[in-house]
């Protein structure tokens, strides 16, 4: 459980997240780390029915960036690993577009396993 200033801003990230949440939908897993996607850096969620990419921006001003998936538009995962001493690991989710997220590989095989679970079933 975290506590203190990371702990309220954890708990503010998943009150705004559950306002984009479907009725009867259900988070699986959360990462604990934020992925690149582009120039951007996104929470990965996968809920029973989509993987969401989910960021809170802006300092005074709030905004959400959001960007959905429905696991049954998921085609393929892919990881793959480049470098040596700073190395750099790519999920590749395939769908009607391709996502391509960012991380060190201590922080992406890990979230590549898992995704492979929530989108297997």
């Amino acid at each position: 459980m975290t506590t203190g200033a990371k702990g309220a801003a954890a708990f503010e990230s998943a009150m705004t997240l559950a306002d984009f949440l479907l009725p009867a939908e259900n988070i699986q897993l959360m990462s604990d780390e934020a992925v690149s996607l582009g120039e951007k850096k996104y929470r990965v969620i996968a809920t029973d029915m989509r993987l969401i990419l989910y960021s809170r921006r802006g300092l005074l001003l709030k905004s959400d960036d959001i960007i959905s998936k429905k696991l049954g538009s998921i085609s393929s995962l892919q990881y793959s690993e480049k470098g040596f001493l700073f190395g750099k690991a790519t999920i590749s989710i395939i769908a009607d577009s391709r996502l391509d997220l960012h991380g060190s590989p201590g922080s992406m095989k890990p979230l590549y396993q898992l995704l492979q679970t929530v989108i297997k079933r």
